[in-house]
């Protein structure tokens, strides 16, 4: 009897998924204790040889697809949330996979060869439409992480990107800053124009003074590099919200160029929270945004796929401002 019966069996017996019983049955995170006993009391009942979890069924392959300009070029964000899919993988006994896209593939929607050989595919941050219509076509379950496509196929996990720029905003108020400016541009990305109309609601809501010049941009999306040797107004408001500690990194070095001392001339906050923040000089007081919760909720969105879940769900995750010396009270 053990060797016919299946995990779907089990998962129907008590009321559940699956995917759960596979994890509880090999003692991984994510079940409670109760259910985990009950899962375990059904297997035992119906005769459920344990081994077949480790030598029979199928492996399930995960594709992590991201683009270049995010994993090669920026900064750590993406790498750690790879590092963390591929932890829980592991444990998971799931086999996970990178693709990193070229502008050229992407811009075209040529999709990497195999891809739809995969159980599954997240997609790590904003790619080209024509990607995600590529991905849409081959109907293999998907999640889209840091950045939510607006379609009708994709869940995604994301945070809240406009909010993101008003509690920045809110909290330089706060401590004493009314001349605010920000470095990134509309053009570079979604994420990044939400973080800056949210900026822009603080600033008009406050009555701020607002200075179009103060708008900086310093990433070459020809390069897909940020840059050091960029104009500056003739007038430096008293503090910069960067979208991110890479740009906040170079634009910092740009200041330090000119002779202009970070935070005694011009304070700096960043988003990102990554290794960068904490070692540039002053450490960057930066918005955390949880890495590893990031992979984890993509991967038991993209396992609900799967098992067979068909509505659409997004999830937005908090964040968290770490405060460090680049922004003290004026």
């Amino acid at each position: 009897m053990g060797k016919k019966t299946t995990l779907q069996q089990i998962a129907q017996k008590v009321g559940t998924s699956k995917i759960t019983v596979s994890r509880a049955l090999k003692g991984q995170e994510g079940v409670g204790d109760t259910l985990r006993k009950q899962i375990r009391q059904v297997a035992s009942d119906l005769g459920y040889e344990q081994k077949r979890l480790h030598t029979g069924g199928h492996q399930i392959r995960v594709a992590f697809l991201t683009p270049k300009r995010f994993y090669l070029f920026t900064d750590s964000f993406y790498h750690v949330i790879y590092y963390h899919l591929n932890t829980i993988c592991n444990e998971r006994e799931m086999k996970l996979d990178l693709f990193i896209m070229e502008k050229e593939d992407e811009e075209k929607g040529s999709l990497p060869d195999g891809l739809d050989h995969y159980d599954g595919i997240i997609v790590g941050g904003e790619i080209s439409r024509t990607i995600m219509n590529a991905i849409n076509g081959i109907s293999i379950p998907h999640v889209v992480v840091d950045y939510d496509p607006m379609d009708d196929h994709s869940d995604c996990v994301s945070i809240d990107n406009f909010r993101i720029g008003t509690i920045l905003a809110e909290y330089l108020v706060r401590r004493g800053y009314r001349k605010i400016g920000f470095v990134g541009s509309y053009l570079q990305s979604s994420n990044i124009a939400d973080r800056i109309l949210g900026y822009r609601k603080v600033q008009y809501y406050h009555h701020l003074p607002n200075d179009e010049s103060w708008l900086i941009d310093n990433y070459d999306k020809d390069t897909d590099n940020y840059l050091i040797d960029i104009p500056l107004p003739k007038e430096l408001p008293e503090v910069f919200i960067c979208h991110c500690d890479r740009a906040a990194y170079y634009f910092m070095e740009r200041l330090k160029s000119l002779g202009i001392s970070i935070p005694g001339q011009v304070a700096i906050v960043s988003i990102d929270n990554t290794e960068l923040a904490a070692s540039t000089k002053p450490p960057l007081t930066s918005m955390n945004i949880d890495k590893r919760l990031f992979a984890s909720e993509a991967l038991r969105l993209l396992e609900e796929r799967i098992e067979g879940r068909n509505e659409l769900k997004r999830i937005y995750l908090d964040t968290q401002l770490i405060e460090r010396d680049s922004a003290p009270r004026r």
